[in-house]
């Protein structure tokens, strides 16, 4: 494993297979390799920040938002040949008559969204995205295949809380849509129909959620507690954690995270952490990277 670092501080990494696309926190983006290794130059395609992004098999696929000047692009770009820096701040300020001249360049497709986009999922090979007009797949090219209402919670609108969707994950059967205040939907691989819904009281916001066949569901809750569910539909059991959790992975039968100033991992005996200096703030094949942009060594 390369521990040089990638030469930017780190927001996430989206990890694909043998390809993995790291994400600066001001819209920078490298590759990497299996092996924590830079592959490309890095570059800024567009000026704002990337609010999430996917790997497919020959894309990535992304999504910058710029509030101030109430920008949304997402666009894919190839995993062969290199990223192009493109546009600047200046660019984008002096382009709004003419926005759909300032773009990511040198990309497959791209678009300009008219409502403020929330996150990104993929299934079966397709994208699935969620604005606050609802929710949408398109296929690798950017063709829409279907396109459904956001999914609604009474219990939660009831509440009067603002509600922005954290994670949309392929599941058998369909797609999973989270929400923050705890609420679940399923939806239909086919035309996007609602399969299943319900709203879970885990006593904090959701920040993401992780899915694995083998170990069910991690749910990451904004003050650091993380709640297990092995299956949607079953009662989630929450745990409480030393500080927030980052980004987890399941790996040779059980989860471990990283996150603020530790590392974790779920054992039979419960949660067993370990302190570190650093801010774990992803995971690639159970190593860490730190947000400095540098690798760090898995220490739970």
């Amino acid at each position: 494993m390369d521990h040089s670092g990638i030469g930017f501080p780190l927001r996430r990494i989206d990890r694909g297979k043998g390809v993995h696309v790291a994400v600066g926190t001001q819209g920078e983006l490298a590759r990497l390799n299996d092996a924590g290794e830079v592959t490309t130059p890095i570059s800024r395609p567009f000026p704002a920040p990337i609010i999430d992004g996917i790997t497919l098999e020959d894309r990535w696929v992304g999504i910058w938002l710029e509030r101030e000047f109430r920008e949304a692009r997402m666009a894919a770009l190839p995993l062969d040949g290199e990223w192009p820096d493109g546009p600047g701040r200046d660019d984008l300020r002096l382009s709004s008559i003419i926005s759909e001249e300032v773009h990511p360049p040198d990309t497959i497709w791209h678009r300009i969204l008219d409502t403020e986009p929330m996150k990104l999922g993929q299934l079966s090979g397709n994208i699935v995205f969620s604005t606050l007009g609802g929710v949408y797949m398109i296929d690798p090219d950017a063709n829409e295949k279907w396109r459904a209402q956001l999914p609604l919670w009474t219990e939660i609108s009831e509440m009067g809380v603002q509600d922005m969707i954290v994670s949309i994950l392929e599941i058998p059967g369909g797609v999973s849509v989270w929400s923050q205040a705890g609420g679940v939907a399923v939806l239909d691989h086919v035309d996007g129909s609602l399969i299943y819904s319900r709203v879970l009281n885990l006593g904090d916001k959701v920040v993401n959620t992780v899915f694995s066949k083998d170990g069910g569901w991690l749910v990451i809750l904004h003050g650091g507690s993380i709640a297990l569910l092995d299956q949607i539909e079953g009662t989630p059991e929450i745990l409480r954690n030393i500080g927030p959790v980052m980004d987890s992975q399941f790996i040779e039968g059980e989860w471990r995270w990283t996150g603020w100033r530790h590392d974790g991992r779920l054992t039979k005996d419960g949660i067993k952490s370990v302190r570190r200096d650093s801010i774990g703030v992803a995971m690639l094949n159970g190593t860490v990277f730190t947000n400095d942009g540098m690798w760090s060594d898995y220490s739970a």
